[in-house]
C-alpha cells in the first residue's frame, strides 16, 4: 500500500489451477488496506485464462473505484480486449522503452527534452518524478486545444526513456522556429510574424467539453512557494496583484517562445502542452516578455536561445503580428500593461521554474528575480496594480 494505492504485482500466469488461491490473497490484503484504489501491474504476466478473469470480475463489483491494470503485454491485452473486459477495467499496455540509439536530440525548455526517432517521429521526454496521471491530463488539454482550433501535433503513444515517460508524436518536414532561425537568421521577421499570429489563434479560443487549469490559480500556487525566497508580506503583494487580474475563458498556451512552436509545410503548429491553461491573455504575453525582454542579456540568451538584439526583434514583429499594426507608439502602450504583468511572472520564476523542472533554480538566477521584484515591483505595486486591473482584451489589450 503506496500513496492511497494498493498495488500488485503479477506474474507468470492466472489460470485454473491458481485463480482460487490469487483471489484470496487479493482478498486478504484488501481487507487489511480497506481504503484506496486499486492497481495490478501485469509487467510479468504471461497468460490469464477465464478462470483469472472472473476473480478480476469478482473483486471489480466490491469496488466503489475502477480497478486498473497496467502495463499489460499485447498478448493478455488481446485477451481484455477479445472478451470485453477491457469496458470493464481500465487497461493500458506496457510501454516501449526507447534506447539511445533511437533517438537524436533536438532541445530542451521547460523541463522538457525533445528527440527525433527516425525522420518522422517526435519523442518529447518528461522530467524526473512527472505523473502519468499529468501526462494523461496534458493529452486531454492538448486534444481540447485541438477541437478549438488551435494547430497542435498529435500525439500516438506513451514510452518510457532513461526511467522517464516520454509523448512520441507523428512529425513530418518540420522544426522548431528556434532551429530554423539558428540556420537562417535572415527569415526571422517572417517567423515571428507567424509566431505572432498564431499566438492570437490561441487567445481568440475557448476550451471545449473541458475545464483547464486557471492561470490564476496556478500564478497564486507558484507564489506561496516564494517561502524560501520572499518575505510573508511581499508574497501577499502578489497574491493581490494575481487577484486583480480580470477573468476570461481564454485557452492560454503557458509558454509561448520559439522553442515550443514547430514550423510544418509553412505553418506554424505547438507542441509542449503541458503548461496549456486558461485565463487573460495577459499571463501568456507576460510570460513572453520576460523570456525575450528581460533586463538580463545572459538570461535573455540563456530563456530564448537568442542574442539580445535578435531576441527584442523578434519580440517587436511579433507583437506588430498579434497586434494587427506597425505603429510603435500603439506597441509600446500595449507594453506598459505587458511589462507590469512580465514583473509578476519573474517575481514568481524561482518557484514556477522548480514546478516545471523538479530542480531549484541556479542561486544567481533567482537572486536576480528576487532582486529585480524588490527594485522594479514592490515600490511600484500600486502603479502594477492599476495596469493589471485594466489588462481587458477585445482583440488586443
Amino acid at each position: 500500500m503506496s500513496n492511497g494505492i494498493l498495488r500488485f504485482e503479477l506474474a507468470g500466469r492466472i489460470d485454473s489451477t491458481n485463480s482460487r488461491e490469487f483471489g484470496d490473497i487479493v482478498t486478504a490484503e484488501r481487507k487489511k488496506h480497506p481504503i484506496g484504489s486499486i492497481i495490478f501491474d501485469c509487467a510479468g504476466l504471461e497468460y490469464i485464462s477465464s478462470a483469472g478473469l472472473r476473480v478480476f470480475l469478482t473483486l471489480s463489483n466490491k469496488e466503489d473505484d475502477p480497478i486498473r491494470v497496467v502495463n499489460v503485454s499485447q498478448e493478455v491485452y488481446d485477451i481484455f480486449d477479445i472478451t470485453g473486459f477491457d469496458q470493464i477495467f481500465e487497461v493500458s499496455r506496457a510501454m516501449r522503452d526507447v534506447s539511445d540509439k533511437e533517438t537524436r536530440k533536438i532541445g530542451y525548455t521547460g523541463g522538457i527534452t525533445v528527440y527525433y526517432l527516425g525522420e518522422d517521429t517526435l519523442m518529447k521526454v518528461y522530467p524526473e518524478g512527472t505523473s502519468l496521471e499529468s501526462i494523461e491530463d496534458e493529452r486531454k488539454y492538448s486534444q481540447a486545444a485541438l477541437l478549438s482550433g488551435i494547430p497542435t501535433l498529435i500525439d500516438f503513444d506513451v514510452v518510457t526513456y532513461q526511467g522517464r515517460y516520454g509523448m512520441l508524436y507523428e512529425l513530418v518536414k518540420a522544426n522548431t522556429v528556434s532551429a530554423l532561425l539558428e540556420n537562417s537568421p535572415w527569415k526571422l521577421e517572417t517567423y515571428a510574424e507567424k509566431m505572432g499570429t498564431l499566438l492570437k489563434l490561441i487567445h481568440s479560443a475557448t476550451p471545449k467539453n473541458v475545464v483547464l487549469p486557471k492561470a490564476s490559480d496556478i500564478y497564486a500556487g507558484w507564489a506561496r512557494k516564494m517561502t524560501p525566497w520572499l518575505h510573508g508580506s511581499e508574497i501577499s503583494v502578489l497574491l493581490g496583484l494575481i487577484s486583480v487580474i480580470p477573468e476570461t475563458n481564454t485557452i492560454l498556451y503557458g509558454n509561448f517562445h520559439a522553442r515550443n512552436v514547430f514550423i510544418q509545410h509553412g505553418e506554424p503548429i505547438l507542441i509542449n502542452m503541458a503548461g496549456i491553461c486558461c485565463g487573460n491573455p495577459i499571463y501568456d504575453l507576460g510570460t513572453t516578455y520576460m523570456v525575450y525582454m528581460s533586463e538580463s542579456e545572459p538570461l535573455v540568451k540563456r530563456m530564448s536561445g537568442f542574442e539580445p538584439l535578435q531576441a527584442r526583434k523578434l519580440w517587436n514583429v511579433m507583437m506588430g503580428a498579434y497586434f494587427d499594426t506597425r505603429d510603435k507608439n500603439v506597441i509600446h502602450e500595449y507594453e506598459k500593461i505587458i511589462r507590469a504583468a512580465a514583473l509578476l511572472r519573474s517575481a514568481l520564476y524561482p518557484a514556477s521554474y522548480n514546478a516545471s523542472h523538479g530542480t531549484p533554480l541556479a542561486k544567481e538566477d533567482a537572486e536576480f528575480f528576487v532582486a529585480q521584484a524588490r527594485r522594479d515591483l514592490f515600490p511600484a505595486a500600486e502603479h502594477i496594480e492599476s495596469l493589471l486591473r485594466i489588462a481587458r482584451f477585445d482583440r488586443g489589450l
